[in-house]
């Protein structure tokens, strides 16, 4: 004997918990575009100065683009295209940092 009606269970199963994980990912992703928001503003503030200007910028979309390949991309055509796009702007930004910058 079911006790729950199947309204019942309909009504369950629409309510959604913002779970730990859930939490993980769009507030780790708030942060990061946050970042990335501070960082464009700096660049483009002070754009003539003589330092590295664009370090920062690049490994925070580094950041960005892992974190949207690794947990909000998990399945399909999707996936496959931010998980590659993730690893080549590694590369590019490793290449900027230890070839290119010194």
């Amino acid at each position: 004997m079911n006790p729950n009606t199947p309204e019942e269970s309909k009504v369950a199963t629409v309510v959604t918990r913002f779970t730990s994980s859930n939490l993980w990912k769009y507030g780790m992703l708030a942060f990061i575009l946050c970042l990335l928001a501070c960082n464009v503003f700096h660049l483009l503030k002070f754009r003539n100065f003589g330092y590295d200007q664009y370090g920062l910028p690049m490994i925070t979309l580094m950041l960005l683009f892992s974190h949207i390949a690794l947990y909000l991309t998990t399945k399909g055509r999707k996936s496959i295209v931010m998980k590659t796009v993730a690893s080549v702007w590694i590369i590019l930004v490793f290449v900027y940092l230890f070839w290119i910058l010194p």
